[in-house]
């Protein structure tokens, strides 16, 4: 009896964290290295080209911005953060779908030429604070 009560208490936090999680804003974010002669400019006009298309197709849950470390405990060079913010998950799910798109083969043949590789990939929930 107890095993099937401790299952029932385990299954319920489960589906109050999932719900808790369906609505919840997310973050992604991508730790990578620029080929060497990039500039933080084309980074970033590689940024807008893609945001634009999303604006194109009325989608502006999507938001993006991209981190140049000034000091970090594991900085090196040509290290940039690429960071999305959405505020579901299935809103997110769009906008991937967005960069993955045909339409966005710019930005895309951009990312190739202009990044080296990406160490990191992470997925997080956020509560925004203000």
């Amino acid at each position: 009896m107890r095993s099937t009560i401790f299952a029932l208490s385990v299954l319920a936090i489960c589906f109050s964290l999932a719900s808790y999680q369906a609505v919840a804003d997310v973050a992604e974010s991508y730790k990578c290295k620029m080929n060497a002669g990039v500039t933080r400019a084309q980074i970033a006009e590689m940024g807008e080209t893609y945001i634009k298309l999303g604006e194109s197709k009325n989608f502006s849950d999507f938001q993006l911005s991209i981190l140049f470390p000034m000091y970090t405990s594991d900085m090196s060079a040509g290290t940039f953060f690429w960071n999305g913010t959405s505020p579901s998950l299935s809103r997110l799910e769009e906008a991937i779908a967005i960069w993955e798109s045909p339409e966005n083969s710019e930005a895309q043949t951009l990312w190739l030429k202009y990044v080296k590789d990406c160490e990191s990939a992470s997925l997080f929930s956020f509560i925004p604070i203000n």
